[in-house]
Order: C-alpha cells, then sequence, then structure tokens
C-alpha cells in the first residue's frame, strides 16, 4: 500500500513539473521571522513595519492586526493584515523601501 502510494505521489509531482502553465507562475515571496525582519531592516534600511501598518489602516479605515516582511522576487514588501469595520480581513502590501503601496497587489479580502 505505501509503495502504491509512493507511485502516486511521484506522479503527480512529475505532472506537476511538467505542466508549462505553471512555470509562468510568479514566484512565491518568501517571508521572514521576526528576528529575520529586524536584520534585513538594518541592512536595507527599510521602512518600520509599525508605521507602514499604521498608514495602511488609516487608508482604509481598518484596524492594524500583524504585518509580516516579505521578499517578491527582489523587492521587500510588508504583507499587512487589516480588519476593516464591515468585519472583513484584509491584506495590503506596503513598498517596504519607499513605505508606499506596492504593486504586487491591491487590497485583497483573506478567506
Amino acid at each position: 500500500m505505501q509503495l502504491h502510494m509512493l507511485k502516486v505521489g511521484l506522479t503527480l509531482w512529475a505532472l506537476a513539473t511538467a505542466n508549462p502553465s505553471l512555470a509562468n507562475e510568479p514566484p512565491l515571496p518568501q517571508c521572514f521571522s521576526t528576528a529575520q525582519t529586524r536584520e534585513q531592516i538594518v541592512l536595507h534600511k527599510l521602512a518600520e513595519p509599525f508605521a507602514s501598518m499604521q498608514t495602511a489602516a488609516r487608508n482604509v479605515q481598518g484596524e492594524p492586526i500583524g504585518a509580516r516582511l516579505c521578499r517578491v522576487d527582489e523587492n521587500f514588501v510588508y504583507e499587512v493584515s487589516l480588519l476593516r469595520r464591515d468585519g472583513h480581513l484584509i491584506k495590503i502590501f506596503i513598498d517596504a523601501a519607499t513605505g508606499k503601496p506596492h504593486a504586487k497587489g491591491e487590497d485583497r479580502e483573506s478567506r
């Protein structure tokens, strides 16, 4: 039974890696731990996450829940989670170098 499951898993993996449409998918962001975030802020002279979170909260009239630093391609972005007044949780991406909204994504609701 285990051998069968291994074969199925390897077959699915081979199909997924052989699919050329998957090669065109944008790379997944690399997100950092709190300690790594502190290092990256100092190393790359990035904007402080708290200020970015507060600005994003004012712009959408929401309550800041949290932020994490991620790297998308060669850009650092803060993924800021906000709770809107209507109860929806949204994520906003802020360019960590400039503190301005990032083109990676407009506001998106979490599901």
